[in-house]
Parts: C-alpha cells; sequence; structure tokens
C-alpha cells in the first residue's frame, strides 16, 4: 500500500510538472495559427495600401498633365504619357499567382514558369512599375492602376496589360489582366459584369475612353492566345481577363469583351 501510494505522488508530480508545459505548448500552436491566419489579411492590406499610394501618384500626374494643356493650349490625343512608381519585390505575394503558359505540354509549362521564377528573383528589392492609365468599372466600384506588365510583382498592385497587346485607344486588341481575389480586391468582383455596362479607360493625360461590355465568355486558360494577342482584333477593343475558379473549376478563365463606345 505503502508503494502504491508512493507511485500515485510520483505519478501527481510528473502531471503537475507536464502540465505547465502542455500549456505552453498549446499557446504555442494557437498563436502560430493566428499567425498563419492573420498573414493574408495583413499581406492583402499591404497591397491595397500601395496600390492606393500608386492611383494617388497617377491622380497627380493626370492633374499636372491636365494643367499643362491647359496652358499650353496643346491636347495632343496620341501623347501616351507613362508614369513610374516603386513597389517592394517581396513580402506581399498573392497566392496562386503562377504564370499561365499557354501550352497543354506540362514539362515545357514547368520549364518556362521555372525560367520566369528564375527571371523575377534576380530582380531588385524594390521594383519600378510603368503605369500607362487607369481602370474605372463604376458597376463594381473599382479604380485600378494599370501597368504595362503582368509580372507576378505587377499584379499584386493593380492590373497588367498584356505584353503582346496594344494600348488603349489603339487599333487592335489591348488585354488588361488582373487577380480573382478572395476578398473585394482587384478583379475579384468582375464577374458581378454584365453585358451593357460601361467600362473607362483614363489615359494619364486625363483622356477618357469609354466603353462597353458586349460579350463575356469562360473559357479554359489554353484558349487565352485567342483572347490575349493585339491581332484578337482589328479593331480597338478591350479585354478584361481574371480567374474564374471558383465557378468553374481550375484553369479557367472569365474573359469580359469591351468596344468603345460610338
Amino acid at each position: 500500500m505503502k508503494k502504491r501510494a508512493s507511485d500515485s505522488k510520483k505519478n501527481s508530480k510528473r502531471n503537475n510538472r507536464a502540465f505547465p508545459v502542455l500549456l505552453i505548448l498549446a499557446g504555442v500552436l494557437l498563436l502560430t495559427g493566428i499567425g498563419f491566419l492573420a498573414v493574408e489579411p495583413i499581406k492583402s492590406y499591404n497591397r491595397e495600401k500601395i496600390a492606393g499610394e500608386a492611383m494617388e501618384v497617377m491622380a497627380g500626374k493626370m492633374s499636372e498633365a491636365v494643367a499643362t494643356a491647359s496652358s499650353t493650349g496643346v491636347d495632343d490625343p496620341d501623347n501616351d504619357i507613362e508614369a513610374t512608381f516603386v513597389v517592394p519585390r517581396d513580402g506581399n505575394e498573392v497566392a496562386g499567382e503562377d504564370l499561365d503558359v499557354f501550352t497543354d505540354d506540362e514539362d515545357e509549362a514547368e520549364s518556362v514558369r521555372k525560367f520566369v521564377a528564375s527571371r523575377e528573383a534576380k530582380l531588385p528589392k524594390n521594383v519600378t512599375l510603368t503605369c500607362i492609365g487607369v481602370l474605372q468599372i463604376d458597376k463594381i466600384n473599382k479604380k485600378l492602376p494599370v501597368w504595362n506588365s503582368t509580372s507576378s510583382v505587377a499584379l499584386r498592385y493593380g492590373v497588367g496589360l498584356y505584353e503582346h497587346s496594344v494600348k488603349p485607344g489603339k487599333k487592335g486588341n489591348s488585354a488588361i489582366l488582373g487577380h480573382n481575389m478572395r476578398n473585394t480586391t482587384l478583379f475579384s468582383k468582375l464577374k458581378q459584369c454584365e453585358v451593357g455596362d460601361n467600362v473607362k479607360f483614363i489615359k494619364l493625360d486625363g483622356t477618357v475612353l469609354n466603353y462597353t461590355i458586349d460579350k463575356i465568355e469562360i473559357v479554359y486558360k489554353n484558349k487565352l492566345p485567342d483572347f490575349c494577342d493585339a491581332s484578337a482584333s482589328k479593331d480597338q477593343q478591350l479585354t478584361l481577363i481574371t480567374c474564374a475558379n471558383e465557378d468553374y473549376g481550375h484553369g479557367y478563365r472569365r474573359v469580359v469583351i469591351c468596344h468603345p463606345v460610338r
């Protein structure tokens, strides 16, 4: 009986010592879990903050261009004003920002992704982006800077003009790509747009190009070259592209085709 009592006391002491350790471990795991949950909201806040700062810079550029045109009496519609803005290379990554590669060959696609990832990893810590204008969609209350790039860095802080398309206002197709986020940022609300809605592209000289949505398509990503390249239209066309994974499955894209208001 004495031995049993002694063993019971030893077990009780071990349990008493183990409890604080388990409590600390549980606290660490809880804090780690909270930390993981907080990462994306923090990144999202940072991305929106930087995009907002960029919009302020672009608004100032527009005001300056309009004032200059007014004072000189010179208004050149073909003058494509651009502005630069510096953003961090790292820290605000978007989940699933892998490059769309237009091929069914997975080995080739993976090779291209690795090449692009290697190239972007060599970028300086602060990346200079070039803005060509502002995209405004009143239906979904969106006003976003349009970068002259669709790199992963550029698409964190706005939307981007596809490199092999033309600038809005020129003859041909202007493809603008943007992420479909889980919150209300970037192109997340593009699916609320309908045929007949108005879309504006505002050049940095203040010129407003008005478009009307006349077609919306859901396509698999390997069909995107038909909608991205300049040759997709002989006339002026604005094409907005984002993911449609949440409604149609992985790899599907929402394509919103617009033409100038006549």
